[in-house]
């Protein structure tokens, strides 16, 4: 296995660094996972919407529903998966990955990181729904898991599959993604390798988070949340620490958990300012690679979706 680049090595020290100071650590304490699927049941496949939403002139099915990991039907799931390894086939997730890894150093540890994150996460799901219109991108509340994340249901064989074998150069090989090939910057299997060995260390609480969601600051959010990410995806190691880190299809869960605590810290402070001087980053702000402006990210039911529920929430 080669050793990591510099840019790589760059990304492991912000992360890493930035996690240290900021204390996402804990003493690791049994979590209880996310529920395995759901079976189908009658009703499942409607969707229902706020009276708000009936009046906006949208047609039936335009509005996005993001659900939590746990909370997805078998079917709901099992559509996911097949959408997200169609597009594989085509080429398009690798592109996708491409696009993550070229902007890399521009959209990190500076005030575009939740606004291009946003962005992306849309990119992503939009040529997912050309594979499958009624698929969309679901999240995983990582806090919950948080005093002992290698624990977590969404880690498991049901879901995205554990730690990579150190016997196969810490290749995944259970869960959705099993098998799976990575392309950037060179082909190499999936790879996940736990920072403890066998385990993760913990993260970030449902306490810890929800007091972080109290600051009004903008940029204080966007850079603690940053770290908070930076501390799962360093801790689950393999792909997802590095400057490609959608390789790794669990990339996208952890980051539309993200997207939604953006939401509910925007919900809470509405009138607080989106403005960072780390990138001199304001609401005019065109994002890199994309070109829409800050502004135009602000409003998710606007770019077409919403989440199943408020966070916090109880298992």
């Amino acid at each position: 296995m080669r050793g990591p680049s510099r840019r790589e090595m760059l990304a492991s020290a912000l992360w890493g660094t930035a996690a240290m100071a900021l204390g996402t650590g804990g003493t690791a304490a049994h979590a209880d996972p996310a529920r395995p699927p759901a079976r189908l049941r009658a009703g499942d496949m409607t969707t229902r919407r706020r009276v708000g939403d009936m009046t906006t002139g949208r047609r039936a099915g335009d509005m996005t529903t993001r659900r939590r990991v746990g909370d997805m039907t078998t079917a709901q799931w099992a559509a996911f998966v097949r959408a997200v390894r169609a597009l594989k086939a085509r080429g398009t997730y690798d592109a996708l990955v491409g696009t993550y890894a070229d902007g890399f150093a521009a959209t990190h540890a500076n005030g575009y990181f939740l606004p291009w994150q946003r962005r992306y996460l849309l990119h992503f799901e939009r040529e997912l729904r050309r594979v499958d219109p009624a698929v969309s991108v679901p999240y995983w509340d990582w806090p919950l898991d948080g005093r002992a994340p290698a624990r977590s249901a969404v880690l498991s064989k049901e879901y995205f599959g554990g730690n990579g074998s150190a016997a196969r150069d810490h290749a995944v090989i259970d869960g959705a993604f099993a098998g799976w090939t990575a392309k950037i910057p060179r082909t190499h299997p999936l790879r996940r390798s736990y920072a403890d060995g066998e385990t993760i260390p913990a993260w970030g609480t449902p306490e810890v988070i929800a007091n972080m969601l109290k600051n009004p600051s903008f940029q204080v959010f966007n850079m603690q949340l940053e770290i908070h990410i930076g501390a799962v995806q360093m801790g689950i190691g393999g792909d997802l620490a590095q400057p490609a880190a959608p390789n790794d299809p669990l990339y996208w869960v952890v980051a539309c958990f993200g997207d939604l605590l953006w939401h509910m810290w925007r919900s809470r402070h509405p009138g607080a300012p989106i403005r960072s001087a780390y990138g001199n980053v304001t609401e005019e702000s065109r994002l890199p690679r994309y070109g829409d402006t800050v502004a135009g990210v602000l409003d998710i039911e606007k770019l077409g979706y919403h989440y199943d529920g408020a966070w916090p929430r109880t298992r």
